[in-house]
Formats: structure tokens, C-alpha cells, sequence
């Protein structure tokens, strides 16, 4: 069964240690793990935090040009195991000749600092997925969760106030229109409510969540209610389901591959099996509360889906025919 994961953090992890190497290593990710467990595709996302107080004169813009280079560098030192995908024709040709691929993807769109000039040279990067917010305001959208201003969203230390009420800026909108012209997928996950009901207003192509669970669930606001679950379905987009504990439960015990496909089954029988994809978040969660505790674990995944009575179409539609769908919406050239 092969495997597109919509999002990870390993590049991260890699930036904090010069020792740790992408080809195998003591993370939730690496190449060997990805090809022993049948990947298809990974998305690496450059997660970069919009404010920094730990280093000096720090510039987002600048930060992720960083992470950029050290993800182009293991890439192309591991060039026998796994290669870069620009449009949807790479992604074919790599299946064709049995090597795994690579996306890159921004989570932040701060970085552009409102720049669009910025967005085409992350383009030309070969950047193919950016989410608009992390969890900061910036100049194109406000997340869910602000860590500028904690007290909005929470009640006795527990995150449950959705942002109803910031949605995309001017800018944002302007950001829309030229990622859906070039050829970039517009991720929500992060985006406030709003400016995820202003994104499916103004996107004329299919969008992600990359990394996200159903609200229904478990009451977290980082997951999808069931509204905004039937419009990512009238947008014909993809929601990644999120493996992190707080996402998948709603309380402080260990979190199962059942609690998991808790939230595919209702997604499946509120939208349908079309709209489901897999965004691990690993390397960007923990581990110790979790039974998908890395990419080693994702046979077990699809031998529960077979248990629960998902057929094998239906897995790989999870697994990788969804998410490649929406990758050819966007970048089909």
C-alpha cells in the first residue's frame, strides 16, 4: 500500500543538529523508514515560527531560505533513494522508476512578509504547498491559536475558542489568487475559522488541510468542524488526519490507532471516503502518548483499516489517490 504523508517536521529536528542525517536516523522520519514501509511520497514541510526570541535579529524570510538549502543538501545526497517533485509529471516519473519523492512545502506563510515577489521565488524554490498561518498572526491571515494572545482561545489551560471573527487580509486574498495561478496548494491547516471560509470563497482550486482532525471528534480547535468538513468537500479539497495526541483525543490517555480512525470513519460517513488523505505532523508531535509513534508504524494503520472493513480502494484513497488528485488539480503541467 503506498503512503503520502502531507506533512512532517523532520527538516526542523535537522536544523537543531548537525550530527542527525536524513537517510536514517533516531527520528519519527527517515529515507530508509520511508522506503521499508511502502512511501509513495513525503511532504517536508519548512516550519518556521513568524517570531523568534532566541535568535538574534531573526528574519522568518531569511530562516526558511536556511531550512531550504539544508533540505536541497540531504536531498541530494540521498538522490539513489529519493528525488524532488516540481509538477505532477515528477511525481509519476518517480513512481514509473520506483523512487520516493519529496515535496516542499512552508508552513508559515509569513514568510513571504506580505511579499508576492517573495511567494514566486519560493515557487522557483520549488515550493508546492504553504500553509497561510502558523500559530501567529501575520500579514496575510490569523490562525486558531495565537500564541500573542493565549487567553482568547482557552478555558482552564484548554484550547476551545475558534477565531470567527480575523479572516484574510487584502493581502491574503491577493496571495490566493497568485498561488492558485502558479501552482501552489493553499494549506488551512493553522487558519482561523474565517480566513478558512475566506480561502474557500475566493480559491478556484482544490485546497488541504495538510495536517487536521474533525472537531467533532475531539474538541480541539486546530480540527475541522463538520460544516467546514462539507465545504472542503464542495472545494473538492483533502483533509490530512493529524496523528498528535492532542488532536485525536480529548483527554490525557494514550492515544490508538483506533482513537485515529475515529476521526476517518466520521469524516468518511459525514463526506465521503474522496476527501481523506494522511498529514502525520511527525517529527513535529511527541511520540510517548501515541501508538503511531513513527513511519514504522503505518503497516499497522492500514491492517485497522482492513479490520474496520475499509476496502482496499478506500485505503488507497487515504493513503495516496486523494492527495495526488489535488496534487494534479494544482500543479498538473
Amino acid at each position: 500500500m503506498r503512503i503520502i504523508d502531507m506533512h512532517c517536521d523532520t527538516i526542523n529536528e535537522l536544523m537543531k543538529d548537525d550530527k542527525l542525517i536524513l537517510r536514517q536516523n533516531d527520528l519519527m522520519i527517515d529515507l530508509v523508514k520511508l522506503r521499508k514501509n511502502d512511501y509513495l511520497l513525503q511532504c517536508f514541510a519548512m516550519f518556521v515560527r513568524y517570531i523568534r526570541d532566541d535568535i538574534p535579529n531573526y528574519n522568518p524570510f531569511e530562516y526558511c531560505n536556511k531550512m531550504i538549502d539544508k533540505y536541497y543538501i540531504e536531498i541530494e545526497k540521498n538522490k539513489d533513494l529519493i528525488r524532488p517533485v516540481f509538477c505532477y509529471n515528477d511525481i509519476l516519473d518517480n513512481i514509473k522508476n520506483n523512487r520516493l519523492s519529496s515535496l516542499l512545502t512552508i508552513e508559515e506563510g509569513g514568510v513571504c512578509l506580505g511579499n508576492i515577489e517573495f511567494l514566486r521565488n519560493f515557487y522557483r524554490l520549488g515550493v508546492r504547498m504553504i500553509t497561510l498561518t502558523w500559530n501567529y498572526k501575520n500579514e496575510l491571515a490569523s490562525p486558531n491559536i495565537d500564541y500573542t494572545n493565549l487567553d482568547t482561545h482557552t478555558r482552564d489551560g484548554l484550547i476551545f475558542y475558534p477565531n470567527l471573527v480575523d479572516g484574510l487580509t487584502e493581502k491574503g486574498i491577493e496571495f490566493v489568487h497568485e498561488m492558485n495561478k502558479l501552482g501552489i496548494v493553499i494549506d488551512c491547516s493553522h487558519l482561523g475559522d474565517k480566513g478558512f471560509y475566506d480561502v474557500i470563497k475566493y480559491s478556484n482550486k482544490p485546497i488541504v488541510c495538510s495536517h487536521s482532525c474533525s472537531r467533532h471528534v475531539c474538541n480541539h480547535v486546530r480540527n475541522m468542524t463538520d460544516d467546514m468538513l462539507f465545504k472542503l468537500k464542495d472545494n473538492g479539497g483533502v483533509v490530512g488526519i493529524n496523528f498528535c495526541h492532542d488532536f485525536c483525543v480529548d483527554d490525557d490517555r494514550f492515544c490508538t490507532i483506533d482513537d485515529c480512525i475515529k476521526h476517518i470513519v466520521h469524516i468518511r460517513d459525514l463526506i465521503g471516503i474522496d476527501y481523506i488523505g494522511l498529514g502525520s505532523d511527525f517529527d513535529g508531535i511527541g511520540n510517548s502518548k501515541i501508538e503511531l509513534k513513527d513511519a514504522t508504524v503505518m503497516p499497522r494503520l492500514i491492517e485497522k483499516l482492513r479490520e474496520y472493513g475499509f476496502s482496499e480502494e478506500d485505503i488507497d484513497k487515504i493513503c495516496y489517490k486523494n492527495v495526488l488528485r489535488v496534487f494534479k488539480a494544482n500543479f498538473d503541467y
